[in-house]
């Protein structure tokens, strides 16, 4: 039996994965990191998601170029995304 009852779904997620401005790495890394008690360096990152490191560092660069991502000491950790002005 099917359990057909819609899920409530974090919003700041939500506008991420549907962002179509970002590579599937880049949306991957910040699921990865929005969904983590603290940061990770991005050679932790590339593991824990079975990626290369450059891609991880590409994907953490067009974030940082977005705001979703901040950077201290080498530790990469999620933001949330900007609320958008209707």
């Amino acid at each position: 039996m099917e359990n057909n009852t819609p899920r409530s779904v974090d919003s700041a997620l939500d506008r991420v994965l549907r962002d179509s401005e970002l590579t599937h790495v880049a949306r991957l890394v910040w699921a990865h990191l929005h969904n983590r008690p603290s940061g990770q360096r991005q050679v932790s990152i590339a593991r824990a998601l079975g990626t290369d490191r450059k891609a991880v560092a590409r994907a953490t660069k067009a974030l940082t170029e977005r705001g979703l991502v901040c950077e201290e000491d080498g530790v990469w950790t999620a933001t949330a995304p900007k609320e958008e002005a209707r």
